[in-house]
């Protein structure tokens, strides 16, 4: 814990907004994002038009960085990404991170700053550090821009952090909530967040959080896409991204149950494998690696 606060401190991590150069992929009218098959985990690739890219989270592990979302990225042209973008310091959502900072250069790399022990996190920071990454700290209110077309602004956490009962700082709750828009095209991606920072948002947002697309958070758990929240969000899609015979539970079958009441259409990366929307920024078309039989 110690030496992850230190270097937090002797990165300095910063809140503004990056303006990055473009990558070497040729422009289309199209905007990829994909929710991407690494199990009980999240990741979560964005592609832009003219060839901006950003990674929200990495899943569990170097596997599925190697496995799944390096051949993403390469089959698209990216070489290197705008932004890596860590929701909260959880395993299932840190574990690939040192293994992306690796293989790809990064302009930034975005983070809420929560406290935490876990060893992939502490691993990050150190490559943010030796690799000259700028870390920005992620906070209500940030702009992060995708080129000319599309923005990606983070709508929480907000400070102070949100606590639980016994007083500690909540990870889920204080994730980072990114609004994807692109055109009349909005993406909603809430991480791990739970009921009371669901409310929080509703409180402040209200209208403005809706979402043609909701990429499902804490992976279907009963404990989020509370009812308040999917009514405010009326999301037209619902992406799961959740490992087949999880020991969870995910999704709950109360999570899903309320999807369809919200009249969301679900996909699942358990049964169709990665899930991607492909948008001109007015209609979408959702494409998934396995069709179901």
């Amino acid at each position: 814990m110690r030496r992850i606060m230190l270097l937090l401190l002797l990165l300095g991590i910063l809140t503004g907004c990056l303006p990055v150069g473009r990558s070497p992929a040729g422009p289309t009218s199209e905007m990829t994002l994909a929710v991407l098959d690494v199990g009980q985990g999240l990741a979560v690739a964005i592609v832009t038009p003219d060839g901006h890219a950003l990674v929200y989270d990495a899943g569990n592990s170097r596997q599925d960085v190697e496995r799944v979302i390096i051949p993403f990225l390469r089959a698209r042209g990216i070489e290197r990404l705008d932004y890596a973008v860590l929701s909260h310091p959880d395993q299932d959502h840190v574990g690939g991170m040192p293994a992306l900072l690796a293989n790809f250069p990064v302009a930034a790399y975005v983070d809420p700053v929560l406290p935490s022990t876990n060893r992939a996190y502490a691993e990050t920071l150190r490559l943010v550090a030796e690799k000259g990454i700028r870390p920005i700290r992620a906070e209500r209110g940030l702009v992060l821009p995708l080129g000319e077309q599309v923005t990606a602004r983070v709508l929480w956490p907000e400070r102070p952090f949100l606590r639980a009962p016994d007083g500690t700082v909540s990870d889920n709750d204080n994730c980072v909530v990114l609004l994807v828009e692109y055109g009349a095209m909005r993406i909603l991606l809430p991480g791990d967040l739970e009921e009371r920072g669901e409310a929080e948002l509703v409180t402040r947002d209200g209208e403005g959080l809706h979402a043609d697309i909701l990429v499902v958070g804490h992976h279907g758990s009963r404990t989020s896409s509370s009812e308040p929240f999917l009514a405010t969000v009326r999301p037209a899609v619902a992406l799961i991204s959740v490992g087949a015979g999880n020991p969870y539970g995910h999704p709950h079958r109360v999570t899903l149950d309320r999807l369809r009441r919200a009249g969301a259409q679900i996909y699942r990366t358990d049964r169709d494998g990665s899930v991607l929307v492909v948008t001109d920024g007015k209609q979408y078309e959702i494409r998934t690696e396995r069709t179901r039989s």
